[in-house]
């Protein structure tokens, strides 16, 4: 696979020296500057030669009728930024299942932390809402595979194969209700010295915190599909 994508880059890098050799002197200047713009921003060969063999394709035909790069595709700057900003093929699509499920995960796990604190806290009743630290972590654990499983029985326009709306309530519910079971069944069997039950308090850090770690998780990592 390496091999054949290092062919595919080697040929397109001999197109393009050859096409660039067909430039006028003000485009080759601006192509010259754009490739200098991509290296700068650590833009992959890969995408810098396909990007590149469109654009001297165009340039070298739209060239004839006195068109120029600038007037094409705006500044170097403008050029640069714009193609940055396109996502790489390999960053199409879902995610990997962990990330999803890291997603998921800190979304469940802290939702159920921060609603159970909240409820402590203005309850103002001792131990009327507590989770233990086994229970909040089987939360977050549980909570992201059952996230992933429903994200990848979604329904999908486009694939009905892959599964209809009721599949996908059905899943939904079942995803749900298997949370639950071990989050009160953990509450019940784990002896309270294992599973040390946290305050109010201690919840709604716990749910914060999952919050705070899901939103630069999902920047960090660039994680796509799931449910939120």
């Amino acid at each position: 696979m390496e091999e054949t994508q290092g062919s595919i880059i080697k040929t397109k890098k001999e197109e393009n020296s050859e096409l660039f050799k067909k430039l006028t002197k003000r485009n080759e200047q601006y192509m010259m500057s754009l490739n200098k713009a991509l290296v700068e921003r650590n833009v992959s060969e890969a995408k810098k030669e396909e990007v590149f063999n469109d654009m001297l394709h165009n340039l070298v035909e739209r060239q004839k009728s006195g068109e120029t790069a600038r007037q094409l595709y705006g500044t170097v700057t403008e050029c640069a930024n714009q193609l940055v900003a396109k996502p790489e093929p390999s960053q199409e699509g879902p995610s990997e299942n962990w990330k999803i499920a890291l997603d998921g995960g800190l979304m469940i796990g802290g939702l159920f932390s921060l609603i159970t604190g909240l409820s402590g806290l203005f309850n103002n009743v001792e131990g009327s809402s507590t989770l233990g630290i086994i229970t909040t972590l089987l939360n977050f654990i549980v909570g992201g595979l059952v996230i992933l499983w429903i994200s990848k029985n979604m329904p999908d326009r486009k694939n009905p194969k892959k599964g209809g709306m009721f599949r996908y309530i059905l899943i939904s519910t079942i995803g749900m209700l298997s949370l639950m079971v071990v989050m009160t069944g953990s509450m019940m069997v784990v002896p309270s010295f294992i599973n040390i039950p946290l305050n109010a308090v201690g919840n709604i850090i716990v749910g914060i915190l999952a919050f705070v770690a899901k939103y630069f998780a999902k920047r960090k990592l660039n994680i796509r599909g799931g449910l939120f």
